[in-house]
């Protein structure tokens, strides 16, 4: 089981990503409860598989689990009661959380010793996590300076709840964030205050420095298992009787 944890994983994040425009579309028919209930769904869906892609040790898991529980159970009730306090509380696990393991996949990338398909799934799933963290990251900025942080130049985005992830609008921070890591900047979603800036700078500069270190470290790892390989052959042929 262990063997499709990461493949899980990714296939978790992408159907998180791709529910945000499929939210917009219940939103667009004046569903919005459904909106929410999806992103809630997908966003529960993707931290248990994220539990189960860490959880290869028992202390590893039991982190993972008393973490990912309370972002779930307060993921529901944000359905059911929309509080400052409680959004703030729920973003502030939910970074952590993915913060952690993203932690763990990295650990483990770099303990690896050969590249293979699931070390692969791994590098494109912190990736995408981080995508995820830093969505949390401006939607907990926003509940803090509601309205201050960013500016829409779209007039029909422009809306005090636009950047508040798992909602019905999550489409915009998860937007915002893939776009600023991507360093593509399409400019029609402005950091306004400072500290947006600040983040959306520190986010880009981690989205260039991981692409490289992690191009790296499987060039690295590829050139060595290909040396291992030859000299592996290099000695069979030398320990073989002449014919």
């Amino acid at each position: 089981m262990h063997r499709h944890r990461f493949d899980t994983l990714l296939g978790a994040l992408i159907l998180l990503l791709l529910s945000a425009p499929v939210v917009r579309i219940f939103v667009e028919i004046r569903h919005p409860q459904l909106a929410r209930v999806t992103v809630a769904v997908c966003f529960s869906f993707m931290l248990i598989s994220a539990v189960f892609a860490i959880s290869q040790r028992r202390r590893t898991a039991i982190v993972a689990i008393s973490l990912a529980v309370p972002v779930v159970l307060l993921s529901g009730m944000n359905l059911l009661i929309e509080r400052q306090g409680i959004i703030i509380v729920y973003h502030s696990l939910g970074i952590s959380f993915l913060s952690y393991t993203v932690v763990v996949i990295l650990v483990f990338l770099f303990r690896a010793q050969r590249v293979t398909f699931n070390m692969i799934f791994a590098s494109m799933c912190v990736y995408l996590l981080l995508g995820v963290i830093w969505a949390e990251v401006y939607s907990l900025l926003e509940v803090l300076q509601p309205g201050e942080s960013f500016v829409f130049n779209l007039a029909e985005d422009a809306s005090s709840q636009s950047m508040q992830f798992g909602g019905e609008k999550s489409i915009f921070p998860l937007y915002y964030s893939l776009v600023t890591m991507t360093t593509l900047g399409y400019g029609d979603i402005v950091p306004a205050s400072p500290s947006a800036r600040m983040f959306a700078a520190v986010q880009a500069l981690m989205g260039q420095l991981y692409l490289a270190v992690l191009v790296a470290r499987l060039v690295g790892l590829h050139i060595s298992q290909a040396t291992r390989g030859k000299i592996k052959t290099e000695i069979r042929r030398e320990g073989r009787p002449d014919e």
